[in-house]
């Protein structure tokens, strides 16, 4: 055992340390058949070894996997060749959990960092009409139809009765009775609050009071109206990102249009494989089994990925379109671990909490780990209107041609019997 109030100094002993790429705690290099690796870890593991006078090799981890426990109690991974003695040590940004420490031990966290819940922004531009549609909630679609209604029997009402009432209004050959009579004020309601909708000049004016009040008090709701969709159509139209449709991880396990994935071998799948909540079970039962960085499935949308926030910092840097769940699940503590009852973990301690006072370990964190994403501005940036986005507008053109004939068409017929049940009146 070593004393670490008495010695400091390894004597230039050679220490076996493994490790796994993560970065930015570790990352490899390749220049034909050599390999060299860097990283916040590469640095702290050089560090330790000038201040304690000792060399290493560096190896990785033997199948790939940080460090669980296997249904026949035996350890794989880092954690695994630590209890079997094969390595000395193992660094990387690897987290320490109360099931590893059964058969290692490690030193001081020298990092923490939240598990998330890591997605990618759904496309803010919906396909073919609902486009037009997103804009108000249904609710508010359906609460114009109701007003739209109303308002049109209330102007024919009053029309009609000022119309029967006042004496400025003479008798033509057209009774101021009967259905014609009726649909002919009602249409002309109709066609005076679709205008004050849809933004073109009124063409009927009411010929009493109460009606002009009333569209006057339609037009101001038209108004408003009017403005609140066109400014919510732009505004879907130019931004390119839309907010995450759940905020926590109850919310997730509800959805059937997402998948979800976590890391085989991590201390994430061994919370969630033994946690007694059931959204965590939920998760655990239907998550696949993903690689270390699962990129292409984050990509491709409708996936969520459990995950450390350093790992979404550094994808963001090179993917604008990656993003977050507000929900922070746990902290993760990443530390060096060791053999236990290793006679090297006081020393460690002891190195790293000189560093931490001195700052170096701060100066490491900000070489090494990424700053602040640019892709801020370019989540919300302005793009050209595509074809796409405009084509149902044309279609509704296509329709409105369709119809208009098709209206002509029977206006025409009316007519034509209209002229010939009055020519048999005069007869």
């Amino acid at each position: 055992m070593v004393d670490p109030q008495v010695i400091h100094d390894l004597g230039g002993r050679s220490l076996s340390v493994v490790t796994k790429k993560l970065i930015p705690f570790v990352k490899s290099h390749r220049n034909g058949n050599s390999t060299w690796y860097t990283g916040l870890c590469i640095d702290l593991l050089d560090l330790l070894a000038e201040s304690l006078n000792f060399t290493y090799t560096l190896s990785e981890s033997a199948d790939g996997i940080w460090g669980s426990k296997l249904a026949n109690g035996t350890w794989a991974g880092m954690t695994g060749m630590l209890h079997r003695k094969e390595a000395d040590l193992a660094v990387s940004g690897f987290s320490v959990s109360a099931e590893r420490a059964e058969v290692s031990d490690y030193t001081v966290g020298f990092y923490y960092d939240d598990v998330i819940l890591m997605t990618t922004f759904p496309d803010a531009t919906p396909a073919g009409w609902t486009f037009y549609v997103k804009p108000f909630h249904w609710q508010v679609y359906l609460l114009l139809g109701c007003c739209f209604l109303l308002m049109t029997v209330v102007l024919s009402i009053m029309d009609i009765h000022f119309v029967r009432a006042n004496a400025r209004f003479p008798s033509t050959r057209e009774k101021k009775t009967g259905l014609a009579f009726i649909a002919s004020w009602a249409w002309k309601a109709f066609e005076a609050l679709l205008g004050g909708l849809i933004g073109r000049a009124v063409a009927h004016e009411a010929v009493s009071r109460g009606g002009r009040v009333l569209l006057w008090a339609w037009m101001l709701m038209c108004l408003v109206t009017v403005a609140a969709y066109t400014g919510k159509l732009t505004s879907n139209s130019v931004v390119t990102k839309q907010p995450v449709p759940f905020n926590s991880l109850s919310e997730l396990v509800q959805r059937t249009d997402y998948r979800w994935g976590i890391i085989k071998g991590t201390q994430q799948e061994y919370t969630f494989a033994t946690s007694n909540l059931s959204d965590y079970q939920l998760y655990y039962e239907r998550a696949e089994r993903t690689g270390e960085e699962p990129v292409s499935e984050l990509l491709a949308g409708n996936f969520v990925q459990v995950t450390s926030a350093v790992f979404y910092r550094v994808q963001k840097r090179k993917h604008c379109r990656m993003t977050v769940v507000k929900e922070r699940l746990s902290q993760d503590t990443f530390a060096i671990h060791l053999q236990k009852d290793s006679p090297y973990t006081a020393l460690f301690n002891h190195v790293l909490a000189r560093a931490t006072e001195q700052g170096l370990l701060d100066y490491l964190k900000r070489e090494w780990f990424p700053q602040e994403s640019s892709c801020q501005d370019s989540e919300n940036r302005v793009m050209p209107v595509s074809v796409e986005l405009v084509k149902t507008a044309f279609i509704m053109a296509a329709l409105g041609v369709l119809v208009a004939a098709v209206v002509l068409m029977l206006e025409r017929l009316l007519t034509r019997r209209f002229l010939r049940e009055a020519g048999r009146t005069e007869l």
